[in-house]
């Protein structure tokens, strides 16, 4: 039987794209639905937090792609894999930084030292200051994700490296059954910036970021394998 998995990250990082692609192999995976669309109910989330009931979507959905979720990872089911899904920070913080500030309560709620911002007073922000906040979240909500994965079986990869390879690495941990010439036939066909739109501020560089912050993500990316 096929593994529940879910794909999460800090966002703008390629889950849309990695959603479609595995639902287009019939594996559906669902995006930003289960912990942002309906959202867990009151009572199952108290079940799940009190260790009475784990979390967890109903078929045919297998799998969430969604940067919601780390925080419930402990919560759902203990045979759910965790994808970690990380993209290189400074496109992280460029891609952030032009959609805008969106769910802040709930960013902040888990991570109280940042600001309760809704997207207008991010706007209003000096660039400077919005480069540093988006770099701290990159750092800690990754580092959540991390953190809240132990006891699961777990896969981080960077969204840069996505190819045929790793699709089928991960269709063969959750036991997907599947055609590598299908597969691949799919993943060749689906373009990669199904949720791109608009242009970047290329002028958003570590030389924004204060020497301590800077110095901090420039060591969180060699974690992740990125070199600033």
């Amino acid at each position: 039987m096929t593994k529940p998995f879910v794909i999460t990250g800090c966002g703008r990082s390629g889950t849309t794209y990695t959603a479609r692609l595995l639902s287009q192999l019939g594996c559906t995976c669902t995006h930003e639905q289960f912990f942002t669309g309906s959202k867990p109910s009151l009572v199952h989330t108290l079940l799940a937090r009190g260790g009475l009931r784990k979390l967890g979507w109903q078929p045919p959905v297998i799998g969430e792609a969604a940067w919601e979720a780390a925080p419930w990872l402990p919560q759902l089911a203990d045979d759910t894999l965790v994808f970690h899904q990380v993209r290189d920070p400074l496109e992280f913080i460029r891609s952030r930084q032009k959609k805008g500030w969106v769910h802040g309560r709930f960013r902040s709620r888990h991570l109280p030292h940042i600001p309760k911002m809704n997207k207008a007073q991010f706007a209003a922000l000096p660039l400077e200051q919005q480069a540093s906040w988006l770099a701290r979240f990159w750092i800690d909500w990754n580092a959540l994700v991390e953190s809240r994965s132990h006891g699961k079986e777990y896969l981080r990869y960077r969204i840069e490296d996505f190819d045929l390879p790793l699709l089928l690495r991960i269709l063969n941990k959750i036991e997907f059954a599947h055609s590598e010439a299908s597969v691949e036939q799919t993943f060749n066909a689906l373009p990669r910036n199904v949720n791109t739109r608009g242009q970047k501020r290329e002028d958003i560089t570590l030389d924004l970021l204060p020497g301590t912050l800077r110095d901090e993500l420039t060591q969180a990316a060699g974690h992740y394998g990125y070199s600033l």
